[in-house]
């Protein structure tokens, strides 16, 4: 017996030392997919039929030029009122120190100054303004937001606030997949206290992806951004809790009312609304949901209200059937729903639609046209009446600089480092508990 058990332990070691040189052969034969510029973005390992690509997280290479891109700044408060900023230009990372209210950068020639103040954030529940611009889903797009700004007459041709007592809402999704997270971020957070000055508003209401984000999640998060931040001292850092930008994220709302219409990302099912949870509730659950350490957050109504499949980031009940979660909502549960919140309308992003759409009776306003096959529209509300506009700026989401392939090397350290912490990060995410 003892024979064959110790033949049995030689016949696995030597089956586990095959695989593990079969591994190393196909490590050493692998190639990096990176964009144009270097950045990785997937470590592509060759099989017998094809190869197998897995995602790259991290990539602290030096030599990647990523000309004109600004990312950050990472700002952290310290305890004494002074703040230490750290920012990402073309090539290398920058820091600065001081107690000034305004970071002032400059990057490619050009001059940015970032409000250090957190704005107020506006009440969950107010009445319809004269004037309200809905955008959504804008992912990183900085430039789209920039030109869409001026042509909705939300600023002015120097960038600032001329919308008066006017409203913004954004509603979800503005970070993840493009690369200029920050760039949007800020731009949100400058336009808020300028809003607020002026007797206006900007209300960030929060998405999935936010969601996705401040949980340390970087699986939809751009190649070049990814490795910015990574330079910077990586994606869980970068918007931590004593961040300006990562602490005023997490005091937004997941849920708005403002007169008569309600505005969430995903939508609001009948499921949310059984709880009889409020939208003070709603966004309570969320903003407590921050405080307390992943692996301590027990399984709750509320917070299944917010974050599970039928949450109201997640739920896509308006337009289909999620099979084994939840059918389609019928006209009949949506009207009991806009009941159970006093409202008439409901405003939703998160679910395509080639145009603004209205659903189930008119009850349900669709906007997320955030695809270069849908119709360049925005919603807006003038005196309480919702109208479409024709924007007429595109997306530009086709623009792609291309990929390149380059050899990987297990004597090049960079390159080692690589694999291992794609293989922690790896692990870590599929960690993550679910749906939170």
């Amino acid at each position: 017996m003892a024979r064959i058990v110790k033949r049995s332990l030689f016949v696995l070691a030597a089956l586990a030392l095959v695989v593990g040189l079969a591994a190393l052969a196909l490590v050493s034969c692998a190639t990096v997919e990176t964009t144009a510029r270097g950045a990785p973005t997937r470590l592509r390992v060759p099989l017998l039929v094809g190869d197998a690509a897995f995602p790259v997280f991290v990539g602290d290479r030096d030599g990647v030029v990523l000309p004109g891109f600004l990312d950050g700044p990472i700002v952290r408060r310290d305890g004494d009122g002074a703040w230490s900023a750290t920012w990402f230009c073309e090539d290398r990372v920058h820091r600065a120190r001081g107690t000034a209210p305004v970071l002032r950068i400059e990057c490619a020639g050009r001059r940015h100054d970032f409000e250090l103040a957190d704005p107020a954030v506006p009440a969950a529940i107010g009445p319809m303004p004269a004037r309200l611009v809905v955008l959504s889903d804008l992912e990183g797009n900085l430039a789209f937001l920039e030109r869409a700004l001026v042509r909705l007459g939300v600023v002015g041709a120097a960038g600032d606030w001329v919308y008066g007592a006017g409203q913004l809402v954004v509603l979800g999704d503005s970070v993840d997949r493009g690369r200029n997270v920050f760039g949007v971020l800020w731009r949100l957070h400058d336009l808020a206290a300028q809003a607020q000055r002026a007797g206006g508003a900007v209300h960030v209401v929060l998405g999935n992806h936010e969601q996705y984000m401040l949980r340390t999640n970087p699986s939809r998060a751009h190649a070049e951004h990814i490795y910015a931040l990574n330079r910077m001292g990586g994606y869980a850092r970068a918007f931590a809790q004593d961040t300006v930008i990562g602490h005023w994220l997490r005091q937004q709302p997941v849920a708005l009312k403002l007169g008569p219409v309600l505005f969430v990302h995903g939508g609001i099912g009948p499921q949310v609304a059984g709880t009889g949870l409020s939208i003070e509730q709603l966004n309570a659950a969320m903003r407590g949901y921050w405080t307390r350490p992943v692996g301590t957050r027990a399984r709750s109504a509320p917070l299944d209200a917010v974050l599970a499949p039928t949450g109201v980031t997640q739920y896509r009940g308006y337009f289909r059937a999620m099979e084994g979660r939840y059918p389609q909502a019928t006209d009949a549960e949506v009207a009991r729903v806009l009941r159970h919140f006093q409202a008439g309308t409901i405003v939703v992003a998160h679910t395509l639609v080639e145009k603004i759409r209205r659903l189930h009776g008119g009850r349900v306003i669709a906007v997320d046209v955030n695809s270069d096959e849908a119709r360049a529209e925005v919603l807006t509300f003038v005196d309480g009446h919702a109208r479409i506009v024709d924007l007429g700026i595109p997306r530009d989401l086709r623009h792609d600089d291309g990929r390149a392939l380059r050899e990987f090397s297990l004597g090049d350290a960079a390159d080692r480092r690589l694999l291992t912490r794609a293989y922690r990060d790896t692990r870590r995410l599929v960690t993550l508990p679910y749906p939170y």
